[in-house]
């Protein structure tokens, strides 16, 4: 695969959401080999948690706030971020608007090959252009390598997300 230098960034609309599926998949397969469960609940297979996946980001691509990235070698997609922003934190001195970057995924045969960091370098422009300052990301817990990526990129971790079951409660029909 060719070096960094020849990936290319672009911003994108929900025209283009479809293209985004095979970089979806790869990233529900990555986390479903990080974790058999999630807090007892098994994944979705990719077609499920694309249709999801899909349907949330028509609506937020509505959004004049959201945006998506995607990282493009020879024409073809290889990895995406996708953004949204929400409201600031309530108990910490931050802007008006605090981004969400709710999606980032690269193919497994561009990993590597700083993908990523291009994708995330284009958000922060992106968001600076914005006058956006502070952005959270999300990680599940046993990705180790993503924790250690964001982390190399100054993220601090603030808050643990905790996922329970009601006690008794039969297994969801979604899942």
């Amino acid at each position: 695969m060719p070096e960094r230098d020849d990936i290319a960034i672009t911003r994108s609309g929900a025209d283009r959401i479809d293209e985004l599926q095979p970089l979806w998949k790869a990233l529900q397969d990555h986390h479903a080999s990080l974790c058999e469960t999630l807090a007892g609940l098994r994944p979705r297979t990719a077609e499920d948690s694309w249709a999801a996946a899909r349907q949330k980001y028509a609506e937020w691509l509505s959004d004049t706030d959201a945006f998506v990235l995607i990282a493009e070698q020879a024409g073809l997609p290889v990895g995406y971020a996708l953004v949204t922003l929400g409201d600031p934190y309530w108990g910490w001195v931050t802007g008006e608007r605090v981004a969400d970057v709710d999606t980032l995924s690269v193919l497994p045969e561009a990993r590597g090959r700083e993908v990523g960091t291009k994708l995330m370098d284009a958000v922060e422009s992106e968001l600076d252009r914005r006058g956006v300052r502070e952005f959270r990301v999300v990680v599940l817990a046993p990705n180790a390598e993503a924790l250690r990526f964001y982390e190399r990129r100054g993220l601090s971790p603030v808050t643990h997300t905790l996922l329970g079951r009601i006690q008794g409660a039969e297994e969801s029909a979604d899942g």
